[in-house]
């Protein structure tokens, strides 16, 4: 809500350049709305089931059926075959994503490794041993600067950072009788806040210059540009801070999972 008021305020007041109200007329279609029901059936699927491989499946699937029965999408924007290599969004999304796959195996691999040498334990130990590991507002202030940090290392790639740090947030966080749901919050928040924001580090802000560049009607945008701009991550690390300084939603583990809100 803080972001949408930001935008509000701060967006805007610009100027279209040549051409862009062409480009706006000939690709807008009221249709393409309908592609917002197989989004809103993942989300609930995701939520009901706690199963994100089931949901993001059945998004797949039935976004796919829903672009080819309103004529958003055809046979080819799918799979096919362009100059002798296989085209289309799943062959694309495959390729698109075999870097990333490969980090988080090689990251699993150097973690397992890790494990087995005993370090993680010696990191969570310390963690647990030092200043801030003595109440539960210093050991999630730890979880900021960790998972901040190690997303740092991996220049903004938080499924690489999560799953590193993932397992010492877990077993930390567990060892103070945080719940679960507090854990997680507060690593994948903190992955995805202000880390994100900065220039030459964050693969976000390298990819959101890439994307402003070849068009005739647009001048590119900087790193700078870029960066000032996501206020949300901004605002999203003001708001989890807040939240682990003042206690603002945080939850225990109580008896077979419960959440409890009680402090300790």
């Amino acid at each position: 809500m803080i972001s949408f008021v930001l935008f509000w305020i701060l967006g805007g007041g610009g100027t279209a350049g040549t051409g862009a109200s062409d480009v706006l007329a000939k690709n807008r279609n009221p249709t393409a709305l309908v592609m917002l029901v197989p989004v809103t059936v993942m989300l609930i699927t995701a939520v009901k089931t706690r199963n994100i491989y089931k949901a993001i499946t059945i998004g797949i699937v039935l976004g796919t059926i829903t672009g080819l029965l309103f004529n958003l999408l055809t046979f080819q924007n799918i799979i096919s075959v362009k100059d002798g290599a296989p085209a289309g969004f799943l062959t694309d999304g495959i390729s698109s994503m075999m870097a990333t796959v490969t980090l988080v195996i090689s990251v699993y691999g150097i973690m397992g490794v890790l494990n087995g040498a005993g370090v993680l334990d010696k990191v969570t130990n310390g963690i647990l041993h030092s200043k801030m590991g003595r109440t539960v507002r210093g050991t999630e202030i730890a979880m900021m600067l960790g998972i901040s940090f190690t997303t740092l290392i991996f220049g903004g790639v938080t499924s690489a950072s999560m799953t590193t740090f993932g397992k010492v947030q877990n077993e930390i966080g567990k060892r103070v009788g945080l719940h679960p749901y507090r854990r997680s919050n507060l690593l994948d928040g903190f992955a995805n806040s202000i880390v994100l924001v900065i220039p030459f580090l964050s693969v976000f802000v390298f990819i959101g210059a890439l994307l402003s560049e070849g068009y005739d009607f647009v001048e590119p945008l900087s790193l700078t540009q870029i960066s000032s701009g996501m206020i949300y991550c901004m605002v999203l690390f003001l708001v989890l801070l807040f939240s682990v300084i003042t206690g603002w939603g945080r939850q225990y583990e109580g008896a077979e999972g419960k959440a409890l809100s009680n402090s300790r």
